[in-house]
C-alpha cells in the first residue's frame, strides 16, 4: 500500500476532524515518525517499546492513526499493546473522551476500534461494547453478528460525534436481552438497555452533558424511524416530526445509516426510503408552518350568522372563499365577521340552503373548485 500523505492523513492546520474541540493527535508528527506501509500495516521509524513508554496515552494515539489512515496495526504492536492495556486505567477521563472521541470521527473508525480491542484496551474502556464481540457465536439460534455490524455502521454514519457514539452503543443491550421464542430470535426494549447503559459509559468518559443527552435519545429512539415506510400517512410522518423534535436530525443520521446488507436490491430500497422521507419531512414542516389564509372559527360564525347546520355547502364555501383569496379579490387573514359580509354580497346564492337540507350535496361548477391540498379545514 502507498500512503500519499494527502490523501490517507489529515494535513497540518486542517485536521480530517473538525468538529472535535481540541483535537489532540497533531497530524505531522505521525508524518514524521511513519515508516514503511507498503503492506498496509502501521510502522513507525521509532522504537515501539520507547513509544509505548512515553505514557499510556500513546496507545490511544496508535488508534487515532489506525482509525485516520486505516492502516492495520503489525502483530508486534497489539502483542506490546496488550501488555500495556492496564495502563489505560491512569489516564484522566478527558484524555479518554478526547482521544477516543477522535477514533470514532476517523474515516476508519471501525479499524481503529477494532486494534483497541485486539489490544485489550477497548475491554478496559467500554466492557459492554466488548459483550458485543462474538456474542452470536453463543445462540443456538442464528442471527446477525452485531458486533461486525457495529463497526460497519459506525463508519457509514457521518462524522457527528453524538451520532457515532450512538452508533457503538446502539446494540449493546441486545447482549442482556436476547431472548429464543419459537425458534425466533427477538431483544425486546434493547434500546431502552442500550440508552441506560450509554448513560453509565457517559459518566465514565466524563462526556459533556448535552452530548450525553443527545446520544441516550439517538440510542432509545433510533427504532422509531427504522420502521418508516411509503405508507405512511402525513400524519404519521408529522407525529414522527414532533416526538423527535430537536433530535430529529440525529435520529435520521444513525438510522438511515443503521443497514449492513449486502443484497443489492435491499439497499436501494432502504435509501429509496431514506430519500422519501427526507423529502416528505421539510415540505410537510413547511405546509404546517404556512398561516392559514382563512381565520379559525370562520364556519362556526357562518353558521350561527344563518342558523344552518353543518354539510357541504359549508365545504363549498369554504373553497369559494379560499379561490377568491388566491386570486387576491380578498385579503387574506381577515375577521371572519368580513368574510361574512363579502360573501353575502358576491355569492349570497351559497347560503342559499334549505333549513333541514344542508346536508344535500349542491354541485359546484368545475371552475370553482379548489384543488384537494389547498383546502383548509374552518
Amino acid at each position: 500500500m502507498n500512503l500519499h500523505p494527502q490523501d490517507a492523513l489529515p494535513v497540518p492546520n486542517e485536521p480530517e476532524v473538525s468538529v472535535v474541540p481540541g483535537v489532540y493527535v497533531q497530524p505531522h508528527e505521525l508524518q514524521a515518525i511513519l515508516g514503511d506501509t507498503a503492506d498496509g500495516r502501521l510502522r513507525l521509524q521509532v522504537d515501539l517499546r520507547t513509544f509505548l513508554r512515553q505514557g499510556a496515552g500513546r496507545m490511544l494515539d496508535l488508534a487515532v492513526w489506525v482509525a485516520q489512515t486505516g492502516l492495520r496495526p503489525t502483530s508486534d504492536m497489539v502483542r506490546l499493546c496488550q501488555r500495556d492495556a492496564g495502563n489505560v486505567l491512569q489516564l484522566d477521563r478527558a484524555v479518554w473522551s478526547q482521544r477516543f472521541g477522535t477514533v470514532l470521527l476517523g474515516r476508519h473508525a471501525g479499524v481503529g476500534l477494532q486494534f483497541l480491542c485486539d489490544a485489550s484496551v477497548l475491554q478496559l474502556m467500554v466492557p459492554e461494547v466488548v459483550a458485543m464481540v462474538d456474542f452470536h457465536k453463543s445462540c443456538p439460534v442464528h442471527h446477525k453478528d452485531i458486533w461486525d455490524h457495529t463497526l460497519q455502521v459506525v463508519e457509514k454514519c457521518p462524522q457527528n460525534l453524538a451520532v457515532r457514539w450512538a452508533a457503538l452503543m446502539h446494540d449493546t443491550g441486545k447482549v442482556w436481552t436476547r431472548t429464543v421464542q419459537k425458534g425466533k430470535v427477538h431483544f425486546f426494549r434493547h434500546e431502552d438497555l442500550g440508552a441506560s447503559l450509554m448513560e453509565g459509559v457517559a459518566g465514565r468518559f466524563h462526556l459533556d452533558p448535552e452530548l450525553r443527552d443527545r446520544v441516550v435519545y439517538i440510542i432509545a429512539n433510533h427504532a422509531r424511524a427504522n420502521v418508516y415506510a411509503t405508507s405512511w400517512t402525513d400524519s404519521a410522518v408529522r407525529r414522527l416530526i414532533r416526538d423527535m423534535g430537536e433530535h430529529l436530525a440525529d435520529v435520521l443520521a444513525f438510522s438511515q445509516s443503521d443497514f449492513t446488507t449486502k443484497r443489492a436490491w435491499r439497499i436501494a430500497e432502504v435509501r429509496a426510503l431514506a430519500e422519501e422521507l427526507n423529502e416528505r419531512i421539510p415540505r410537510i414542516a413547511a405546509e404546517d408552518a404556512k398561516v392559514p389564509p382563512l381565520p379559525k372559527g370562520l364556519g362556526n360564525v357562518i353558521m350561527q350568522a344563518t342558523g344552518l347546520q353543518p354539510g357541504p355547502w359549508l365545504g363549498e364555501v369554504q373553497r369559494w372563499l379560499e379561490a377568491e383569496v388566491e386570486a387576491s379579490h380578498v385579503e387574506a387573514r381577515l375577521e371572519a365577521a368580513a368574510y361574512l359580509a363579502y360573501l353575502r354580497e358576491k355569492r349570497p346564492d351559497l347560503l342559499a340552503v334549505v333549513p333541514g337540507e344542508e346536508r344535500r350535496r349542491q354541485r359546484v361548477p368545475p371552475q370553482q373548485r379548489v384543488p384537494l391540498q389547498q383546502r383548509v379545514r374552518l
